[in-house]
């Protein structure tokens, strides 16, 4: 399990708490691919045992190093703020033929109706709801083939999927992570949500990343 973090000590640890508590310990490693954290992410990533690798700021590039050191041959990614399901093993272990992510939910998303229906649309296997909040599972071999994730700022994660797509298809399992919903709660979901469909949208259409970048922390940052 690969967990990129950047000043992530207010989730991490509930993040790792409920790895140990729904999978024994020795049966998968963690790794913290950390990209400068300036907070208590990587004391609280050393006191649950997980392996702390340090590189350039960048979640791609945090997430490639991961995969580079990881030992298994099956790559499991997750957000820090992201707590996978209870039987989140069991459905791994399966290793579906194809890549494959969860369904997702929002913390507190029964008071939150526009939340709740974004979540309930995330089960439909459509590229436009496939980000890296629904955390993502690939085999060493499918991932290095596609080259790993592309060292993108932004929307690394559904550039990936299509990826994969497009090399051995992909798959959205029953099972849902549940997710913060921070950037929402702190900007609103109406403009939140409509800033993402317009970055989207900018990038089908060929915008380089450095543009996306400056209209992501001219309006979200």
């Amino acid at each position: 399990m690969i967990i990129p973090t950047l000043n992530e000590a207010e989730n991490l640890g509930s993040t790792l708490h409920r790895l140990n508590q729904t999978a024994p310990e020795d049966s998968y490693e963690v790794i913290v691919a950390d990209g400068g954290s300036t907070d208590a992410t990587r004391d609280i990533a050393r006191r649950y045992g997980a392996r702390i690798v340090s590189g350039s700021r960048g979640r791609a590039r945090q997430m490639n190093a991961g995969a580079r050191v990881a030992r298994g041959e099956y790559l499991y990614f997750l957000h820090a703020d992201t707590l996978p399901p209870p039987d989140w093993l069991e459905h791994l272990r399966q290793r579906p033929a194809v890549p494959c992510c969860f369904r997702l939910r929002f913390e507190g998303q029964e008071k939150l109706p526009w939340l709740r229906l974004y979540a309930y649309f995330t089960r439909f296997d459509i590229d436009a709801f496939r980000f890296g909040d629904q955390s993502l599972g690939v085999s060493r071999t499918d991932f290095v083939a596609v080259g790993g994730f592309s060292d993108w700022r932004l929307l690394e994660d559904n550039g990936m999927v299509r990826k994969l797509r497009s090399h051995r298809g992909f798959r959205v399992l029953d099972a849902h992570v549940t997710t913060s919903p921070r950037k929402y709660l702190r900007h609103g979901f109406v403009r939140t949500q409509l800033v993402y469909v317009l970055l989207y949208a900018l990038h089908r259409l060929g915008t380089g990343q450095d543009k996306l970048a400056r209209i992501y922390a001219r309006l979200l940052d």
